[in-house]
């Protein structure tokens, strides 16, 4: 994505999901337990030879999206689903940069069926890619990207399309949905 331009969401919240098990005859019995969901480190999807760091990150004071500054690098938005989660974990990088590609440059080129695999210091969690799908720059569905869902899914998000010069900004935006396995 070109820094100039961020992706505007509104701030949704994911909340876990709390289980109990009626019986107190074993020691777990009495435990009540959390979907938590892992922090991502790093992201791998072989299908295109993309391995990369994941970073967080939150809300600029405009309500948009922040991405990384480094076109290397994908953000993980925090204040939605954590992978694992019920609900949609997004995270989003640059496709581009004035200096040549960012990380989610061959992104356009996944498909239906691919493997997107997160890692954290030790778990990983393995996604189906279900849908691709490009929307104009300024009018995606936000809250079938962003909303809750009972689907374990990510939303990789990058920019794609014409780069107009005049508003420094792609003209599309690149959504993969990905469901977990």
């Amino acid at each position: 994505m070109n820094s100039d331009r961020m992706v505007e969401v509104e701030e949704v919240q994911s909340e876990p999901v709390v289980s109990t098990t009626a019986s107190s005859s074993t020691p777990s019995a009495q435990k009540v337990t959390q979907e938590k969901g892992m922090v991502p480190i790093n992201l791998t999807i072989s299908s295109i030879g993309l391995d990369a760091k994941i970073i967080p990150v939150g809300l600029q004071e405009d309500g948009a999206m922040e991405v990384p500054e480094d076109v290397m690098e994908i953000g993980w938005y925090t204040k939605g689903a954590r992978p694992g989660e019920k609900g949609n974990a997004v995270l989003a990088g640059h496709v581009d940069n004035y200096l040549g590609k960012g990380v989610f440059f061959d992104l356009e080129n996944v498909s239906i069926g691919d493997e997107v695999v997160l890692s954290d210091q030790g778990t990983s969690l393995r996604y189906k890619i279900v849908k691709i799908e490009s929307y104009p720059y300024d009018d995606g569905p936000i809250e079938e990207i962003f909303g809750f869902t009972s689907q374990k899914r990510i939303q990789l998000i990058t920019c794609t399309g014409w780069f107009n010069p005049l508003t420094k900004n792609h003209e599309e935006r690149l959504v993969v949905t990905a469901i977990q396995q």
